[in-house]
């Protein structure tokens, strides 16, 4: 009878050790699934936008700065953020390519738009 009560509280030793070690394990978990996860993918994202990179693309800096890329080498690029204004920066420090949005607004409608073609009066 001393047999059964011995493996009863062996058996429930290992239970409560399995207890106290589940909530550790949903913790990783969700920390792996809201924070590692994520950030893995958009290092990857990032990584693959500067391989990409071509002569002749409007970009933005992580600091903020706009800029046409004018030569790629392989760890460092050359923008030009205006006309004979050079920098050379690390491919890491590119943030993001900028495409130019397609404007939907008619012409007639821009405020580029004359008006000398209207009559005066």
């Amino acid at each position: 009878m001393q047999g059964i009560y011995t493996l009863a509280a062996a058996a429930q030793g290992e239970s409560s050790l399995f207890g106290m070690l589940l909530p550790f394990a949903l913790i990783l978990l969700v920390f792996w699934l809201l924070f590692w996860r994520p950030n893995q993918k958009r290092r990857q994202q990032e990584t693959q936008m500067q391989s990409s990179l071509v002569p002749g693309v409007e970009v933005m800096t992580k600091a903020g700065i706009f800029a046409t890329v004018v030569e790629i080498h392989d760890q460092d690029v050359l923008l030009e953020i205006s006309p004979g204004t050079r920098i050379r920066m690390l491919k890491a420090g590119v943030g993001e390519v900028i495409t130019p949005a397609a404007d939907d607004t008619p012409v007639e409608d821009r405020p580029d738009f004359g008006d000398d073609d209207k009559p005066k009066g």
